[in-house]
């Protein structure tokens, strides 16, 4: 197996002005303090409280109380933010896990979509589980009667997946029924009005814990981004440096599966460097970024 060369940084660029084929703002508190007994000082805990639900990309984090917005004031609209919705559904056969509750429950589709899905759809709770996971792993049964495929959610999801392939020349490796049975995590681009304008795919610690794999390290916590992808209509407007901004925000290392010069400039907009590749399986580079001042 070859391992990681390091490889020099490319000149930057802004990923704003960008086109996002292959695609895979909040700025928040870039340092943090302490006291100096130890205990978190006051910009640990404001830091805390503004953390959104899906920083954590392994998904085990619990989500904070949400702030009361005040009425009236434009950059409280949540509706003209950028999110990032974790793909909830799970299959009755897959390991069950506590998540949080999906923060939107109606989505819009993309216009495409529209004329088989409707203008929106609901989120179904169906895979929810209680604290411990018993209840549907007892049951082996969920809250609604519909099959896995069934759902509108999954049916989005893999129209998506399928021009991620078709434009990119790139197989999907069965990203949704392995998102349904955990072993790969998909999270739904969202823009104005809860419009799901792309996704991006990913492989996770809690991920390749679920598949075995042998070579599973627990201490490894660095994300694998298989898949990024926006809808062209939304392009250039910045939602996959966003995205990806929110879910690597509490991470300082990714490895990308074949990143476009798109994608690697988007990652050093946001401090990421080149720290080195090694060969896929599928002929591609797989590439490690790690933020300034990290050694990998």
């Amino acid at each position: 197996m070859s391992q990681f060369v390091r490889t020099p940084s490319p000149r930057r660029r802004n990923p704003e002005d960008l086109d996002v084929a292959l695609t895979p703002t909040q700025d928040l508190f870039e340092s943090r303090s302490s006291t100096p007994s130890g205990s978190p000082g006051l910009l640990d805990r404001i830091y805390e409280r503004k953390r959104a639900a899906l920083v954590d990309l392994n998904g085990t984090a619990d989500a904070p109380p949400r702030r009361r917005l005040r009425r009236g004031d434009p950059q409280e609209n949540s509706e003209e933010k950028v999110s990032v919705q974790r793909f909830t559904l799970v299959s009755r056969g897959a390991p069950p896990v506590r998540r949080q509750p999906a923060q939107h429950e109606l989505l819009r589709v993309p216009p495409r979509d529209s004329a088989s899905l409707g203008d929106e759809i609901h989120v179904c709770r169906c895979s929810d589980c209680d604290k411990h996971g018993v209840r549907r792993r007892l049951s082996g049964r969920r809250t609604c009667r519909r099959d896995t495929e069934s759902h509108p959610e999954y049916c989005l999801l893999l129209n998506l997946t399928d021009r991620f392939e078709e434009e990119c020349h790139r197989e999907n490796a069965d990203l949704v029924n392995e998102a349904c049975c955990r072993e790969k995590s998909a999270f739904f681009i969202l823009g104005p009005g809860s419009t799901a304008v792309g996704y991006v795919a990913a492989e996770v610690a809690a991920n390749r814990k679920v598949r075995g794999l042998q070579e599973f390290d627990e201490d490894d916590r660095t994300p694998y981004v298989t898949q990024i992808y926006v809808e062209p209509e939304f392009r250039k407007q910045g939602y996959a440096s966003q995205a990806l901004s929110l879910l690597l925000r509490d991470h300082g290392e990714v490895k990308v599966d074949g990143p476009s010069n798109i994608v690697s400039h988007i990652l050093e907009g946001q401090g990421f460097l080149r720290a080195g590749s090694k060969d896929g399986t599928d002929g591609r580079p797989i590439v490690a970024f790690a933020r300034e001042g990290i050694n990998v």
